[in-house]
């Protein structure tokens, strides 16, 4: 004891360091060791654990197969279900050979993770004996041989047919024996098992020899196939042909579990989804089936559409969907009668339509009508008005977009002109007209240019130069001074000038020939204007105060000059012959004047001959005369007011 203090005390510090070194170790090792038990629990490495999802693994044929030494190994086969009932036969692992060139006992297991069977393969040597052979195997060499064609052992599925592969049986004495064989045993291959054949010949000596041939009929494991009728998108219910392969078949719970004990047959399904087939075995195991249904579409396409007027077309936009097929294709109505069906959701129609519908079908065939919202430009007809200026003239058309004014009278007339125009919500005058260069025609026109927007002037002269020809200095006054004020250009209007403004067509006739200042005291009235306005059909003669009647004869037939309705020129005082009035043939005449000068002149009876009626502007006040391009509506004592746009 003392000797061991003594140790002690002379290596006290090294003892000391020892243990501490001893005692961390300790500590380390039990750190360790619960710590790596956490991680086994967290991480589990046993494969078992991922094994919920094998149900079974089942072997086709015998568990034991003998052969003879020579012959090939079929795999009977075999099949995995996962316990959802799904066929995870690829996924089974197969370990161990089988060597028929070697007698002697072969094990094969089949594996998928924890589960496993397994199958013995016993391969006999030729020469030994067997049950059916005492004597020995088939291909021993001597005098009398027998052998199989093909395998001892042959596999076949459940309903498949077996054929015989023959035999070969022969004697050095006898020859041939094939004819003497004799087999014994049948296969069913509508009923699974192993069925056993035997081959027995008999030589002239009296020796027996005997093979066997194993045929194993396979039991498929149930299974099944879901086809749709079609695949189209469709607004019909779908039809899934259910067809069951495979043995043990008991029954098929279907999607709204009803049962099925058939092998083959139709399911319909209305409405797009998962659908879930459960098939059992006679053993009350099953498999699922899924179909995915996505092409039924029964719901209508839904959507609105607007049709705009503008300019003689009619643009129509629609806007449709179809969360289920999408949309194929859109009819397009106008006035109720087909337009175009094409794939697109706009189409213009090259004429205006008062009515407008779209009928949208989608890819299934599903259809919807749908009434078009319709924007119509305002459709207005052919306005004339007869201003009452007394014996002068102001006349005021307009059609839907475009405005003309011919003449307007003396300057003091502009508190007439001016007020009437604005009371019809004018603003812009597209073309001014004079149809002479006389002032009680043409003075109030400068005050249309101070008080609205003048496009373009037409005159039968230019007005800065016509004083050294035809014009008086009065004729000139006010309305040189806003010609210049407004840096207005003007434009000769000659005869046979073709003028379109908007849906009018205006047309000279004359003057063919014009008047010098020493000719005639009313030279100015001489050199009118004299043209036809034209709107659809009807026609409108405008005059100014003076008509080249024999001259406008000589030089347009009667066809042109047929018109609807004539101004009269130089507010009745003026003479224009029958001739021309026959020719004419108006149905209303208008007299610009304080009086009626026309009922002491002969005109008055031959333009009552061809049926005129007759509006004079002291009598009826301001005088409209309206037109839809056909026919002609006039009315009296207009208030311009009520006709505002």
């Amino acid at each position: 004891m003392d000797r061991i203090s003594e140790i002690y005390e002379n290596n006290k510090k090294i003892i000391n360091i020892v243990l501490i070194f001893i005692a961390i170790l300790i500590i380390l090792a039990i750190a360790n060791f619960f710590l790596s038990r956490n991680n086994n629990d967290k991480n589990p490495t046993n494969p078992s654990v991922q094994t919920s999802n094998v149900s079974k693994i089942v072997l086709f044929g015998n568990s034991v197969i003998t052969l003879n030494e020579g012959d090939s190994y079929i795999e009977p086969g075999y099949y995995a279900v996962s316990s959802t009932g799904e066929l995870i036969t690829s996924d089974v692992q197969v370990t161990s050979k089988v060597d028929t060139t070697k007698p002697g006992t072969y094990t094969i297991v089949y594996k998928l993770d924890s589960k496993s069977v397994t199958r013995k393969v016993i391969v006999l040597e030729k020469d030994s004996p067997t049950k059916e052979n005492p004597s020995g195997g088939g291909s021993v060499q001597s005098t009398f041989t027998f052998t199989l064609k093909g395998n001892s052992m042959v596999v076949l599925s459940q309903g498949s047919q077996y054929v015989e592969e023959g035999y070969t049986a022969y004697d050095t004495i006898d020859g041939n024996l094939n004819s003497k064989v004799q087999i014994t045993g049948k296969v069913n291959t509508n009923l699974p098992g192993t069925y056993v054949l035997t081959y027995t010949v008999t030589n002239s000596r009296g020796e027996v020899k005997k093979l066997t041939r194993q045929v194993i009929v396979n039991v498929s494991p149930v299974n099944a196939t879901l086809t749709l009728n079609t695949l189209a998108t469709t607004n019909n219910d779908v039809t899934v042909k259910v067809q069951i392969t495979g043995g043990n078949f008991s029954y098929v719970k279907n999607p709204d579990n009803s049962i099925s004990k058939t092998t083959s047959y139709n399911y319909k399904i209305s409405k797009n989804g998962r659908y879930n087939f459960y098939i059992y075995d006679t053993n009350n195991n099953y498999i699922v089936k899924e179909i995915n249904v996505t092409n039924i579409d029964k719901d209508l396409p839904s959507g609105s559409c607007s049709a705009k007027v503008q300019n003689g077309i009619t643009s129509i936009n629609v806007y449709a969907s179809d969360a289920t097929s999408g949309i194929k294709n859109y009819a397009y109505y106008g006035n109720n009668s087909l337009l175009k069906t094409i794939n697109t959701n706009n189409y213009t129609h090259s004429a205006k339509l008062s009515s407008v519908y779209v009928i949208i079908y989608d890819n299934a065939s599903n259809s919807r009508k749908i009434t078009c919202t319709l924007e119509s430009e305002k459709e207005y007809n052919l306005e004339v008005h007869f201003i009452n200026v007394g014996r002068e003239d102001a006349i005021f058309i307009r059609d839907g977009s475009k405005n003309i004014l011919i003449d307007g009278g003396s300057y003091s007339k502009k508190s007439i002109v001016t007020p009437y125009l604005k009371d019809l919500g004018v603003t812009k005058i597209d073309a001014m007209i004079g149809s002479h260069l006389h002032y009680n025609h043409i003075q109030a026109q400068a005050d249309i240019l101070e008080n609205f927007t003048v496009d373009k002037i037409y005159y039968p002269q230019d007005l800065k130069t016509c004083y050294s020809t035809y014009c008086d200095t009065s004729d000139q006054k006010y309305i040189l001074d806003a010609i210049k004020k407004y840096n207005k250009s003007i434009t000769i209007m000659k005869v046979n000038d073709n003028i379109n403004i908007g849906d009018m067509n205006i047309f000279c006739i004359g003057p063919i020939s014009f008047q010098t200042k020493s000719q005639n005291k009313y030279r100015q009235n001489y050199n009118s204007l004299n043209f036809i306005l034209t709107y659809g059909k009807n026609k409108f003669m405008f005059t100014g105060d003076h008509m080249q009647s024999s001259n406008i004869l000589k030089q347009f037939n009667s066809s042109l000059l047929d018109v609807d309705v004539l101004k009269y020129p130089h507010h009745g005082q003026e003479s224009i012959g029958k001739s021309i009035i026959e020719a004419m043939t108006p149905k209303y005449v208008v007299v610009t004047s304080s009086r009626d000068d026309l009922s002491s002149r002969n005109e008055k009876t031959y333009l009552k001959n061809v049926g005129a009626s007759f509006y004079y502007s002291y009598k009826h006040d301001n005088i409209l005369m309206t037109s839809d391009g056909n026919n002609i509506t006039v009315t009296t004592n207009v208030k311009a007011s009520n006709y505002k746009r």
